[in-house]
């Protein structure tokens, strides 16, 4: 019976290891875009062009990357990580797609030359200080499912003339 017990014991040990080899993998396969790949994404041109195997711009991830001029964000995206384009200081263009669902906090903090944003309707919260001291941000059209906005998330950003 001991060894029966035994033999029973390493069974499901296997079985578990091979959960966790194929079918974890399966569940988990949200690819977040960190620093390192994220840079390296930036032509000579200050563009970057996110591919779509990404579905999270990771916490940092193009912080302080004062080259960064423009980027397309591919409809993979669900989430813009806190810090990702913090004093992102060149970028003046983002388009956010539709199937994003939240701004981090200080995503886009001191991003000084950012000049318009459109937050689309899929996104429900916008993260504390997310546009603050973004300085030439003239105007910003919030999507109608947004339902959160955190402390001081356009603080400073004295161009601010219109929100729709």
């Amino acid at each position: 019976m001991r060894r029966f017990c035994t033999a029973v014991a390493s069974l499901r040990k296997s079985i578990f290891a091979l959960f966790l080899l194929f079918v974890l993998p399966s569940i988990t396969n949200a690819e977040v875009l960190t620093a390192e790949i994220a840079q390296s994404l930036i032509d000579e041109n200050g563009h970057a062009e996110i591919p779509n195997t990404y579905t999270s711009i990771g916490d940092y991830a193009f912080q302080y990357v004062a080259s960064l001029t423009s980027i397309v964000i591919p409809d993979s995206m669900t989430s813009i990580g806190d810090y990702a384009f913090e004093s992102a200081t060149s970028l003046t263009s983002i388009v956010i797609p539709d199937s994003v669902t939240s701004i981090g906090d200080y995503a886009f903090y001191n991003a000084r030359s950012l000049q318009s944003i459109v937050i689309p309707d899929s996104v429900t919260s916008i993260g504390d200080y997310a546009f603050y001291a973004a300085a030439s941000l003239e105007s910003v059209t919030l999507g109608s499912g947004v339902t959160s906005i955190g402390d001081y998330a356009f603080q400073g950003a004295a161009s601010l003339t219109s929100i729709v």
